[in-house]
């Protein structure tokens, strides 16, 4: 269970045996409830990196941009950018692997629609 709002509470808030106390305005308890939903997801050494490799160079190019959309919004956290300008970044990491998927976008329709146009004629 998690508690918000402990900073209006007296004292330390809940126990241990009654949950996580946090608040959303300091930011009082968040690593800690972090730390317990890694736990409960998954328990210390259960993470083990898959062996593999990227045979494509169209996915190695989208996953390295989508990479980079990611420590973009690492940094935007960071420094406390709104987090609506953290969602453009986040966007950003979505759309390729979107391409790697199948995952049709707006662009693709928008592209595939103005393509057949002869323009200038």
């Amino acid at each position: 269970m998690v508690a918000n709002k402990c900073d209006l509470i007296p004292g330390d808030g809940p126990d241990a045996s009654t949950g996580i106390a946090v608040s959303a305005l300091t930011g009082q308890g968040i690593p800690e409830l972090r730390d317990a939903i890694l736990q409960s997801v998954a328990p210390a050494g259960a993470f083990e990196q898959e062996t593999g490799f990227i045979t494509s160079i169209r996915h190695e190019r989208l996953l390295r941009e989508s990479g980079d959309a990611l420590e973009h919004a690492r940094v935007a956290v960071e420094s406390n950018i709104p987090h609506e300008m953290l969602l453009l970044d986040l966007y950003g990491a979505l759309r390729p692997l979107d391409a790697i998927t199948g995952a049709t976008t707006a662009d693709d329709i928008l592209n595939r629609i103005f393509s057949t146009f002869c323009i200038g004629k």
